[in-house]
């Protein structure tokens, strides 16, 4: 994973869609909202997933717990 990337985004984890609250995977990966919905359907939106080896830009629904951050 790039050095940048480790330093804007750290590997907090992400929170199940249930009502527990329950914090899971936290310093193993990132898990992080973007501000664009997906398509027209805007309880959707797109995300950004790391961990040591990857990198993945998906969609899935607002539902599940992902972490936010302000990136200028």
């Amino acid at each position: 994973m790039a050095l940048w990337l480790a330093e804007e985004f750290p590997a907090v984890g992400y929170r199940g869609n249930n009502s527990s609250g329950t914090l899971y995977r936290a310093g193993v990966y990132g898990d992080y909202w973007s501000s664009v919905t997906y398509t027209s359907n805007t309880s959707n939106a797109y995300y950004l997933y790391f961990d040591s080896s990857s990198l993945l830009v998906d969609w899935n629904s607002k539902q599940v717990g992902r972490s936010v951050r302000c990136v200028r």
